[in-house]
């Protein structure tokens, strides 16, 4: 081989060297994902599922403590606050998006009813009795009592307007069966409600089906059942208050009889995790509802005394839709002061921000959501038993032991993997892009952080952020969701009833075959070229079949893809994928424990969301994830109600509110 000499060679040497040191690296393919760490996704977990915060029930001081918690740190790593703009203390309520709640209760001491009777006229006196009947009340005024006679109930259904207090004087009254406007059946046709208060029995059967089977999807923790009523129908109360009507009186259930029969009736008591807030900004506008009344057995009779169809007719055909509608005796009429009181608290998101690299592209959004919230405390803790869902016998038969030592018997359901482990993966996450970005790997567009409160009551946290968004969600890119992603299926496990857990190294994916096809490629070519996990699309659906999700009660399976928080950013035409470990026996119960959640999987979890994030964060724009042409008929009736409820415009964030952390 010919050399050259020395003298020539040593210049490109030394240039080429030259030129080596300036260049910079190139970027990681997927930025920083590799830096999270086992170790401090245990860290996060076991603080976040500790007893100390007693299951971060939304409100709650142990909620507020968990949102503390993430705002320090995502502080500490110098990423941008997404919440509070104005009136904030110190330097971590910036971080909180505030979030108003409100509970309306009866106030029992202060309630009064009387009901004015009419003389009996000729033939048409008719003591119509009720479980048994009772003396004809005379002709007269007579005083109920509250809690025996009448009770004013709580709200009932997600979205039941809130509580409402008021005077009526001397009203008359109008039955109109079952009250509701529903599939083209109007009850109060030819009849003038205006200034009368309407008494109404049961509900249709279609809407009695529905509350059933939402009754069993509670017991056996699955999916919500579809709501029957539409767009257009009315409920009693809501067609009472667009019609002038002064009150609702409803016939009792067996059920409400019989608390109407103990001693104490009517007495307010809370459960171990204290009133039944909801959020002020989804409550009805103040004088869109009116008061509601169950009515007692005296009450009941009074109202059908003399009536052509008596207390027990009613309440044999309630619920039949065979009930008529007719204005009760011309003389017969109701008084009564209904009073309650609304108390105020607050939760609160959690949002951290880091800001794109691109001048143009940081205008786009990349959000990773989990929520923060867990179901707080449980009055009668069943720690030694079965879980209700599962089969009758021994719970060892599926491969986990259910009792539980003294650890698990104190009421707190810890929430170790529900969903401590996505609020830890996302807190990784944060981490690895926020030290990522202090060394120079920083994606193009805006990475947002978000913790949503209040998932268990109903997805509040993200429909909040949907709603009442504080950036325009129309730049929003993506939403990538972890809810449970931190059990696997351990030695000789067994799945029970209606439930499925992943593999070591395995993890469901839900939404991007519904939602998105081109944000189901980019994850899949993500994760072969790094985790490799097994992503299972068992939940990837919404309608069950042979291959998917033909687990649980019912037709419909599980519907995972409705009941997480990327559902309300799917709602929005956001294209999402959310992450999950599936369902198991400890799900929901104080046996939740950190102790059991495998950080080997949060971690592959985690690294597989972030390095999904830091590609979309940097495609091109052409290559951005979009919304498949054909979408599921229940998820494009939802998109439309969403926009004709006027979601997704710009909103100022509130100012932290009394109580709120800081």
């Amino acid at each position: 081989m010919k050399r050259f000499p020395a003298l020539l060679t040593a210049p490109i040497v030394i240039a080429a060297a030259a030129l080596l040191l300036a260049a910079k690296p190139a970027p990681p393919k997927f930025g920083n994902a590799n830096a999270i760490t086992i170790h401090e996704l245990e860290t996060y977990d076991y603080f976040l599922a500790s007893d100390q915060l007693e299951g971060r029930n939304t409100p709650s001081r142990g909620y507020d403590l968990a949102a503390l918690y993430v705002a320090s740190h995502l502080s500490e790593w110098g990423l941008a606050p997404g919440g509070s703009t104005s009136g904030t203390l110190g330097p971590l309520q910036p971080f909180f998006l505030p979030i108003d709640l409100a509970s309306t209760n009866p106030v029992p001491q202060a309630m009064r009813m009387a009901i004015t009777l009419p003389a009996p006229e000729g033939n048409n006196a008719r003591l119509l009795r009720f479980f048994g009947g009772a003396a004809p009340l005379p002709a007269g005024t007579h005083a109920l009592a509250y809690g025996h006679d009448w009770l004013v109930p709580a709200p009932r259904g997600r979205n039941a307007p809130p509580l409402t207090g008021g005077d009526i004087a001397s009203a008359q009254l109008i039955f109109a069966g079952n009250g509701y406007v529903m599939g083209g059946h109007n009850p109060y046709q030819g009849l003038d409600v205006q200034g009368k208060v309407i008494v109404v029995a049961g509900q249709p059967p279609a809407l009695s089906r529905y509350q059933h089977d939402l009754i069993a999807s509670f017991l056996t923790r699955s999916a919500r059942p579809e709501d029957p009523m539409r767009p257009g129908d009315l409920t009693p109360a809501q067609y009472a208050s667009q019609h002038g009507a002064l009150a609702v009186i409803s016939a009792p259930s067996f059920t409400e009889l019989s608390q109407m029969a103990q001693p104490g009736a009517g007495t307010l008591r809370f459960g171990p995790n204290g009133p039944n807030y909801r959020v002020a900004k989804f409550l009805a506008p103040t004088g869109a509802s009116v008061p509601q009344i169950v009515a007692g057995s005296r009450l009941m009779d009074a109202l059908f005394q003399g009536e052509r169809l008596s207390a027990e007719e009613v309440m044999a055909q309630a619920g039949s839709g065979k009930l008529p509608s007719f204005a009760l005796a011309t003389g017969k009429t109701l008084s009564a002061h209904i009073a309650v009181a609304t108390t105020h608290n607050h939760t609160e998101d959690v949002i951290g921000v880091l800001e794109g690299s691109d001048p143009v592209l940081k205008n786009q959004y990349v959000i990773m959501s989990a929520h923060l919230d867990h179901i707080g405390r449980s009055a009668t803790p069943n720690c030694t038993q079965q879980n209700p869902v599962l089969a009758a016998g021994d719970a060892t038969d599926f491969g986990l032991t259910m009792a539980a030592d003294q650890h698990d018997c104190d009421g707190i359901n810890n929430g170790g993997d529900d969903d401590g482990s996505g609020s830890t993966g996302l807190l990784g996450i944060a981490h690895a892009f926020a030290t990522g970005a202090a060394r120079g790997l920083r994606p193009k567009r805006t990475m947002i952080f978000l913790w949503n409160a209040g998932e268990e009551k109903g997805l509040w946290g993200s429909q909040y952020f949907v709603e009442f968004p504080p950036i325009d969600l129309s730049k929003v890119v993506v939403d990538l969701n972890m809810d449970m992603i931190g059990r696997t299926r351990p030695p000789g496990y067994v799945d029970p009833p209606h439930y499925r857990l992943v593999a070591p190294h395995e993890a469901f994916i839900v939404g991007p075959d519904i939602s998105s096809d081109a944000l189901e490629h980019t994850i899949e070519q993500v994760n072969n070229d790094f985790q490799k996990l097994d992503l299972n699309h068992f939940y990837d659906v919404t309608a069950p079949d042979a291959a998917h999700d033909n687990l649980g009660p019912g037709p419909r399976g599980q519907r995972i893809f409705y009941r997480s928080d990327h559902y309300n950013f799917a709602k929005m035409g956001i294209p999402i994928a959310f992450f999950t470990d599936g369902l198991h026996v400890d799900y929901h119960r104080v046996t939740d424990s950190p102790v059991k959640v495998d950080y080997t999987e949060i971690q592959q979890v985690a690294q597989t969301v972030a390095a999904t994030a830091w590609t979309i964060g940097n495609e091109a724009t052409s290559a951005l994830p979009k919304l498949n042409a054909h979408l599921p008929q229940q998820l494009i009736r939802d998109m439309a109600q969403v926009k004709r409820a006027g979601w997704g415009q710009r909103t100022p964030v509130l100012a932290p509110l009394p109580g709120e952390p800081f």
